[in-house]
């Protein structure tokens, strides 16, 4: 399936130069390509069309990319029909006339080609919307349009806008050959007129660039995994001989020949400065030496054009290029967007999607070698069972190539799944985050048991791999599906134990070492990379060296130790197979004594893993500063290992600013990465990235480190990452401390957005680091719990400025500003948890010490000021809140000016107190909240956290104010920048969604918001808390949507924890606590237990009115749902009297159009109904129907309310007609919108029926009655 498989993986790209009779150097270069792969496939033949995405070309290229992609040919009878061709066209040249060869017989060669490949010599160039696979291109030019920006495309394929000319393949290939000077122009004939086309190569003899374009325009959303460009060798100046009419021709022909190299070297130049900053994407192979001189018609010379080129290939920059884009082309991992790949470059764009991505499946090692027999094995149990779960487990030895084995099932299977879960299964968070990404990335949930339960019901086939359970604590067992029709799993572990969770025939697979045969294969494989080639003899010592290591050591067999030794082998200059056994020999003795050092987890069975010392010769071969930073990541966590980390720690070693003096312990750390870290600056004192790369490129080159290309991060094999804490020559306490203090050098209190996404990324290597130094110094959990406050982990954040507030209050003193600031940041956490008490307290307590040490408008004070003011907010306290906002802010415009950041925070916070006190003060509100808005986006940019946070309380006002569309398109924008800025569940991003999911009940979307709501709340109980203030929000507002899809007793369920919860948390009048009790007295008249409702309405009103005033939102919303009640209840005139009350407050305020204003006017108009005052009723509903269906639209729930009170009163006018057409549209459009079973659907069809008998018609009238009582007694009995 494209969408779930196929776009998650790179592109590959091959774009063949023309170049006449040196074009035969192009498809052998190719060729080799091919070559190596089906090599390092096993030997499967593959061809050029089922291996590239995209396959383009012109002149020569054309053909040649026509012959691969639209034709289908292999590589090798590709070679054959161009040498045919060649020798049938340029063979024989012209006397006379402008042009040197005959195009007729170039007509006829490719007709013969094409004849033979599809049968067909008129078959056209576009396969129409029957080209599902490989893409193919050829390019002309306009005979009387010659702009080199502007090539012809011909394409296999269609395109919606600005095709090309549908023609035959031969027309097309003739196009691009017809170079003015070779051949003559060719007409197409298109809707009846002639267009003339010139060759492609005229100015467009290397069409690179415009292929990426088309590449984009093709797949925006997709990423490049490889472009592989091939030329047809380099030219130089001809000295042309002493003129006579046989050289005019000669002369013509070398000419074109140098125009065309020199446009194509020129655009391989522009193309290698486009991605000299992304490695491992872009190659370019072209013929340097020996074809200089060679004219395109020189048919004799194919030969001698082999020849160079065999050359060529044999050159070591030649291999390592070579080898280096079948390992980029094999993986596919997608490195840059095609955005990107076309020169339209967005750094930041690129950096978020980085950054909001997650992991894809690895592919298999292009050196994957042997095992068939166990390849056969797992391949036969996976997909033998087409009706059941099949799962099977591979156990073995740490390094023995469990993962590899895995990877390569999965790529000789890839087309028998629909989707494929790679879950990282080395700890139970690890299990849980990879399937909550995959989840989200579906849209199939927000958790991983969401994701269970949809694999548990999903009828399409899948593939959940767990790579490397091997912590006993987790337990995997839990995040297997029990039950699937098409699903397998497969799970590597070094515990044996897990084996009783396999299922299915051949579902235990116990790898052991390699055998000596696959072992030689693979160690030869890996020695010779370096381009060296193995003398027999030394395969011979290979072997010998596989067994002996197997027989004395227990390791060689082990496909990492391998990997390892081959690796020291090919990067050592002067080491053959002989040396290397006689160096590993020798260190047998020292490894044995050297075992009973290892670690705990580093002796993996009762034998010992001697897969160390091979580790420790590659460690020894390293270079110091290698070493150093071998150490340094040592006790970071093994992946996500990012180069920024230790650039920014560079860049602050002399600014940053401890707290405390340093400790002894602290003093040497921070001297010794003072010292290291110095060396990676050059002479003017920057960062020098390229010193970095070669350190890290020594660590890869013996395979410590990996490089994650689809992540640009380095990991460490996780064995590999145990071990490395034990060559550190430092004392371990030395060595953990001085990776603290790269992290806390790396880390600043700036809130800028490169900073924030900066953080973020720092979590897991935070919490590595606590976990091997849990009495962490002052010094550092100053700067590292800035991480967590990123990250959203604020209980974690807690845990650090606890102690750290007690240790600053014991050195410093209590009025210390490092002391004041800690409390401050402990005090913002706990409001970020919802502990609003406890940060009170201390808010207090920090804004007295500032206004006693530094003064009343200090911007230390003011800053604690407007945080206490915020808890107020959050305790229901708006007057208080409001009195210091106007106070702080007062003084910020008067110290800092109006648009200072801090001012516009003031502002912002004061207009959020007026949104949530009193209905008056809505639009200064607005007008606040807007002028906030539009000075951050100027001044901080859109998606700065403090614009973002603007936009979500403007929208929130536009909610309060009923503008709920304009409230949607802002909720929108940042949740989607939220989203893509600080993930799916941050607590931030989870509100904004929230949010959202409110609007969307407020529009009538009632599906969309359940479902919007569902995620939200899952992920808040998961990431916040069962019950934190904003979980309880949630679920207070699911319980509202729940109430308004007629679900009711859930509405009740939910609405009774809530209201406990807020009781218990908040206290009994805190306005959230009254929300929740006036949402279950709603939920409890809608039950018809109008009594319970009437009680509790009563308690909230009067509480409302005394902590938020007559005419506060809240307050009248109470007010109209007790007169609601009293309406139920037979009471119309008490009703009437609260009912009128609202209405003149809301039309007063708001005006006549508001979504309120219209809800309590149709509610007063049912009073005016039930009072027998029927005109009066009349008049106000038919205004309040028109202004719904104008703002809401004709199916709003709103607006089918309206429809069905007005033809209520019409009947009770006796105008049964007018009812009558009313009450159809309402029952009809409830059908569609909310389903028969809704209990608003049923009143629609039982007043229908009653208007039926007033109309005299009783059949229809009984029918219509009888077929709601039996939805009833379904729903009833459901």
């Amino acid at each position: 399936m494209q969408s779930n498989q196929e776009g998650s993986r790179g592109l590959n790209i091959l774009c063949i130069d023309g170049g006449g009779v040196r074009g035969l150097s192009s498809l052998i270069i190719l060729q080799e390509i091919m070559r190596r792969v089906e090599n390092a496939r096993g030997g499967v033949t593959i061809h050029p069309h089922e291996y590239f995405d995209v396959i383009a070309g012109t002149g020569t290229g054309g053909i040649s990319a026509c012959m691969l992609g639209r034709l289908r040919l292999s590589v090798d009878k590709a070679i054959e029909e161009y040498v045919k061709l060649v020798k049938q066209v340029f063979q024989q040249k012209k006397m006379s006339g402008p042009a040197m060869y005959r195009q007729t017989k170039l007509q006829e060669a490719l007709k013969t080609i094409i004849r033979e490949a599809t049968k067909n010599e008129g078959e056209k160039m576009s396969e129409g919307q029957d080209n599902k696979g490989c893409k193919t291109m050829a390019f002309a030019m306009a005979r009387h349009h010659l702009n080199a920006g502007l090539p012809v495309l011909f394409r296999s394929y269609t395109v919606s806008s600005n095709p090309g000319p549908d023609c035959a393949i031969w027309e097309a290939l003739c196009a691009t050959m017809a170079h003015p000077d070779l051949f003559k122009s060719i007409d197409i004939v298109e809707s009846s007129v002639p267009q003339s086309f010139v060759g492609g190569e005229l100015g467009c003899s290397n069409p690179l660039a415009h292929v990426l374009a088309e590449v984009k325009r093709l797949y925006s959303d997709r990423q490049v995994a490889c472009i592989i460009s091939i030329g047809a060798g380099h030219s130089r100046t001809i000295q042309v001989p002493n003129p006579n009419r046989w050289y005019t021709y000669r002369t013509q022909d070398l000419v074109v020949m140098k125009d065309m190299a020199t446009d194509s070297e020129r655009v391989a130049e522009e193309m290698m400065l486009r991605f000299q900053d992304t490695s491992g994407v872009y190659f370019r192979f072209s013929v340097d030496q020996g074809v200089q001189n060679m004219n395109d018609g020189s048919w004799e010379r194919l030969g001698e054009t082999m020849q160079h080129t065999k050359a060529y290939l044999r050159k070591n920059e030649t291999d390592r290029k070579l080898a280096e884009s079948v390992r980029a082309s094999m993986e596919k991992h997608g490195v840059i967007s095609t955005t990107h790949a076309a020169g339209q470059i967005s750094h930041l764009q690129d950096v978020t999607h980085t950054l909001a991505g997650f992991k894809r499946c690895p592919a298999p090692t292009m050196f994957y070698t042997g095992r068939q027999d166990e390849n056969t094995q797992v391949i036969a149990c996976i997909t033998g069972g087409k009706n059941e779960r099949r799962v099977c487990v591979i156990h073995g030895l740490g390094g023995v190539g469990k993962t590899q084995l895995v990877l390569n099932v999965i790529e000789r299977t890839w087309d028998e799944w629909d989707y494929i879960i790679y879950v990282d299964a080395s700890s139970t968070e690890a299990v849980e985050k990879a399937l909550t990404e995959f989840g989200t990335a579906q849209n199939v949930g927000e958790s991983c048991k969401d994701v269970i339960r949809w694999l548990e019901s999903c009828g399409e086939h899948w593939l959940v791999v767990f790579d490397n359970a091997d912590t006993p604590s987790t337990n995997i067992r839990q995040y297997i599906p029990t039950k699937s029709r098409g699903g397998s799993v497969l799970i590597t572990t070094r515990l044996p134990d897990l084996a009783r969770l396999a299922e299915g025939p051949g579902c235990i697979c116990h790898l052991s070492s390699m055998s000596q045969a696959d072992g030689t294969a693979l160690l030869v494989k890996i020695a010779s990379l370096g381009g060296q080639v193995i003398p027999g003899e030394d395969i011979e010592t290979a072997g010998e060296l596989v067994q002996a290591s197997k027989r004395e050591f227990d390791f060689g067999g082990l496909a990492l130790a391998i990997v390892h030794a081959g690796a020291y082998i090919s990067h050592s200059p002067g080491m053959d197979m002989t040396k290397y056994l006689s160096l590993f020999s020798s260190q047998r003795q020292r490894m044995l004594d050297e075992y009973n050092e290892l670690p705990v987890t580093a002796k993996l069975d009762e034998r010992g893993d001697t897969v160390y010392t091979t580790w420790r010769m590659c460690y020894d071969q390293l270079k110091p500063e290698s070493r150093e930073l071998l150490w340094l990541i040592a006790y970071l966590h093994y992946d996500g290992i990012i180069e920024d980390t230790f650039k920014r720690a560079t860049q602050s070693i002399h600014s940053q600013k401890y707290p405390l003096p340093p400790t002894n312990l602290e003093s040497q750390a921070l001297d010794h990465v003072k010292r290291y870290l110095s060396t990676f600056l050059d002479a003017d004192g920057k960062w020098d990235t390229i010193k970095f790369t070669r350190v890290m490129a020594d660590l890869t080159s013996y395979s410590l480190i990996d490089f994650d290309r689809r992540n640009l991060t380095y990991r460490v094999h996780v064995l590999v990452h145990d071990w490395a804490k034990t060559v550190v020559s430092q004392a371990s306490e030395l060595a953990m401390e001085c990776t603290a203090t790269l992290l806390s050098l790396s880390i600043d209190r700036k809130e800028d957005a490169e900073s924030l996404a900066f953080k973020r990324q720092l979590g897991l290597h935070v919490t590595s680091v606590l976990t091997h130094i849990p009495n962490m110094g002052a010094n550092h959990v100053y700067y590292l719990g800035e991480v967590y406050e990123c990250t959203g982990q604020w209980s974690q954040r807690v845990k650090l400025l606890q102690p750290l507030l007690g240790v600053f209050k014991q050195l410093l003193g209590e009025e210390h500003p490092d002391t004041l600031v800690s409390m401050g940041s402990l005090a913002s956490t706990y409001s970020d948890l919802g502990r609003y008490i406890e940060a009170e307290q201390l808010q207090v307590e920090v804004l007295n010490a500032h206004k006693q040490v530094l003064g009343e408008e200090h911007p230390d004070a003011l800053q604690s000021m407007g945080s206490l003011a915020s808890t107020y907010s959050h305790l229901g306290r708006y007057e208080q809140a409001e009195q210091l906002q106007v106070e702080v802010l007062n003084a910020r415009k008067k110290i800092l000016g109006e648009e200072h950041p801090d001012t516009l925070v003031s502002i912002g916070s004061l207009a959020s107190t007026y949104s949530h006190w009193c209905i008056l003060q809505m639009e200064q509100a607005e007008q606040l909240q807007i002028e906030v808005l539009n000075a951050r986006k100027r001044v901080l940019g859109e998606e700065h956290p403090d614009t973002l946070a603007s936009m979500k309380s403007l929208a929130s006002t536009y909610s309060c104010l009923g503008r709920y569309k304009q409230a949607e398109q802002l909720q929108v924008k940042v949740l989607n920048a939220r989203k893509q800025i600080l993930g799916e569940e941050h607590p931030h991003t989870l509100t904004s969604m929230g949010s959202l999911a409110s609007t969307y009940s407020n529009l009538g979307q009632y599906n969309e918001a359940e479902q919007l709501q569902v995620k939200v709340l899952n992920a808040s109980k998961r990431v916040l808390g069962e019950e934190h203030p904003h979980t309880l929000v949630f679920m207070g507002t699911l319980a509202s949507i729940y109430s308004r899809l007629g679900r009711y007793k859930q509405a009740e369920q939910l609405q009774v924890e809530v209201l406990d919860a807020n009781k218990r948390v908040l206290g009994e009048e805190h306005p959230h606590t009254l929300i929740s009790v006036n949402n279950l007295a709603s939920t409890y008249s809608r039950l018809g237990q109008y009594e319970q409702a009437e009680q509790l309405q009563i308690e909230v009103l009067n509480a409302r009115k005394q902590i938020l005033g007559e005419e506060h939102p809240h307050t009248l919303q109470s007010m109209n749902n007790l007169a609601s009640i009293y309406s139920h209840l037979g009471q119309y005139k008490l009703a009437e009297q609260l009912q009128a009350k609202v209405l003149d407050a809301h039309m007063q305020v708001l005006g006549e159009g508001h979504p309120h204003t219209l809800i309590f006017m149709n509610n007063l108009a049912s009073t005016y109904s039930h009072l027998g005052r029927y005109e009066q009723a009349e008049q106000l509903q038919v205004k309040v129907l028109n202004t719904r269906k104008q703002v809401l639209g004709e199916e709003h729930p709103h607006t089918l309310v309206s429809m069905g009170s007005l033809a209520s009163t019409y009947s009770n006018l006796g105008q049964y007609n007018k009812a009558e057409q009313l009450q159809v549209k309402v029952l009809n459009a409830r059908k569609r919108v909310l389903g028969e079973e809704h209990p608003d659907t049923l009143v629609s069809m039982k007043n229908l029926a009653s208007t039926y008998s007033c109309l005299g018609q009783s059949d229809t009238a009984k029918e219509l009655t009888h077929k709601a009582t039996i939805i009833v007694e379904r729903t009833l009995s459901g």
